[in-house]
Parts: structure tokens; sequence; C-alpha cells
């Protein structure tokens, strides 16, 4: 009787609760909020971790961009901490707000994704509103499509099990009703310094004291050639993109980021060219090569091993759309939303 009684409460809970997704969540909440002001004009937006977060500036991107067939108005809805699981939630959300004829002048929609972004929050955000108000069940079937055989046991095991275990606390409404009735505010500070001098979701941040000595220390023991591996693409890499151009009303142009680390210097991944989808290939755009872009694996470009300053985010934005420029001249120009 108890079992049957708490199932019924809580169906009825989740029932009144449409958008779990939209409920409070520390940092994603600003990103959404900062959607909403940019409702209308942008068109083009990054998704995943802090590699994007700290990694792609839009003002960098639409500069490189402007006087093309790919000119466009970008965000970037990266959020730090973040993974697959919330990239593809985030990017959803985004495609919904799009409208099906934009009132601007004729632009591309860009949707970049972080390809090497985690499947999974890390533990510590297990019992966090940004994984409790996630997993429902399509979060959890696609984090099982990004499950590779070639790992192992342990890690498919744990992958599977952080999945499941917050799929339950959502269909339990583990925090949402407190949410409902009392909504935490947004952090405005946040939302300051990812708006300031026209950011438009790149957070900027300043180097701690003593960290460039250790970065040059990673490249003076780096050896000379990495180690190269063969990343493997995972059925849900190709489920994201269709699902994406499934819920547009307009054209999209997806496509993969492969974002660097100071580690690459060591071993790199090494990755295809595309992304074969229902409507057709997908560009993959892997910054992660010191052999192709030594300029972007200087020292002074980095906060830490992981994350490049603004200086940094610049140059691989750029980059990225010098990238983008070579795949459509030589494969088809991007049509304009909602054409």
């Amino acid at each position: 009787m108890f079992g049957i009684g708490f199932l019924i409460v809580a169906g009825g809970i989740h029932l009144a609760t449409p958008r779990p997704f939209a409920l409070h969540a520390a940092m994603r909440s600003e990103k959404l909020a900062l959607l909403a002001q940019e409702r209308g004009k942008a068109l083009s937006a990054s998704f995943g971790s802090s590699h994007v977060h700290y990694g792609f500036d839009p003002r960098a991107f639409d500069a490189a961009m402007a006087g093309t067939p790919m000119a466009t108005h970008s965000i970037n809805l990266a959020i730090a901490g973040g993974s697959q699981s919330e990239q593809r939630a985030m990017a959803l959300a985004f495609v919904e707000d799009l409208p099906p004829t934009p009132s601007v002048a004729p632009q591309a929609c860009f949707i970049l994704l972080e390809l090497n972004a985690g499947a999974n929050f890390t533990r510590e955000h297990l019992v966090h509103p940004r994984a409790i108000n996630l997993y429902d069940w399509p979060t959890t079937r696609f984090v099982l499509r990004l499950t590779s055989p070639a790992i192992s046991f342990e890690q498919r095991a744990g992958r599977t099990a952080f999945a499941l275990i917050a799929m339950t606390m959502h269909f339990a409404n583990v925090g949402m009703l407190s949410s409902r009735i009392f909504p935490a505010p947004l952090d405005d500070q946040q939302i300051l310094a990812e708006t300031l001098e026209d950011r438009r979701g790149l957070i900027v941040e300043q180097r701690r004291a003593g960290v460039l000595e250790q970065l040059r220390l990673i490249e003076a023991r780096a050896p000379q050639k990495p180690a190269v591996t063969q990343a493997a693409l995972l059925p849900g890499n190709q489920d994201l993109a269709d699902e994406l151009q499934a819920k547009a009303g307009a054209k999209l142009q997806i496509v993969y980021l492969v974002m660097p680390k100071l580690s690459d210097l060591s071993t790199q991944a090494e990755y295809p060219e595309a992304i074969a989808t229902n409507d057709g290939e997908v560009p993959i755009v892997n910054l992660a090569r010191p052999d192709v872009y030594p300029q972007l694996y200087r020292p002074e470009l980095w906060l830490d091993d992981a994350h490049l300053d603004e200086a940094g985010a610049q140059l691989a934005t750029a980059l990225i759309a010098t990238q983008l420029k070579s795949w459509y001249a030589a494969h088809r120009q991007p049509e304009s939303c909602g054409q």
C-alpha cells in the first residue's frame, strides 16, 4: 500500500511539473536566462562543458563569419561542469526557441556541440538539480547510446548506474516541489560576468599566480611527438544531430567540436572529418591537434591545463571559423535559417 501510494503521489507531482528542466539549477538557469535575453537575435549557439564555456567567443565567431553566407549572431550556452546529457537538453531548448522565419536579415544557424565532453556529469553532481531535473527517459537512453563497448566493464557499469540513479530521482521528483514553491534567485553576478563587454555567455577569468610557470613546465616536458589514438564515434553522436535536425523548424548547420587541452601535447586523439547523419555529413572540427595548431598551445593562452583564457578563446574560435569556411567551400554553402 505504501509503495502504491508513493507512486501515485510521485506521479501526481510529476504531472504538475510539466518541465522539470526549467526548474532552478545553478549555472544552467543563468544560461537559460541569457537565452531568453537573446531570443530573436541569436541564431547560432555553442554547447558543451567548461572547455567550450571558456573556449568559444561568440564575438570572434561572428566577426570571422561576417560578410559570408555563414554570417550569424551567436551565443555561448556551454556550462562549466557540463556533460553530453546537459548539452543535448540545452541544444534542444535553443532549437525550440528558434523562430521558423527569422525577422533579421538572412543568417546561418550553427549548432556547435562538444564531441569530447563526458556523457554524464561528474559524481558530485549526481544529487544536484542539474542532474535530477534533467534525467528523464530520453536523456537516459541518450547516455546509454554514448557508452562504447571499448571501455572497461567498470566504466560502462558506472556510466549506466549514474544515469539510472539520476533518472530514478527525476521520476521521484527529488527537490522539485520545493523548487517550485521556493524558487531560488538567479546569480546576478554570473549573468553580469557573462554579458559584460558583449561576451554573450563566454566566461572570462584571470590566471592564478604561479599557474603560468606550471603550464610552461608541462610544455617543456611534453614529448617531441604526442602519442596518437583513434577516437571512436558513438551512436549517440549521430542520434543527437538527427534529433536536433528533426526538431528544427529552420535549417541547421550542426558542427561537432573537439576542444583542446594541454594534455594533447602528450596524447592526442584523431577523429574522422565528419559524422554521417540522416541529413548528410556533419563536420568535426578537431582543435586538439598540437601538430596542426601549435599556436593554440602556447602557455600564455591558458588559464590552467584544460581551459583557455580570453585571448585563447578568441584564437580557438577564429580557428573554428576558418575550418568551417574550408569545409563549406568544399562541400556546400549553408542555407539561411527558415529558407
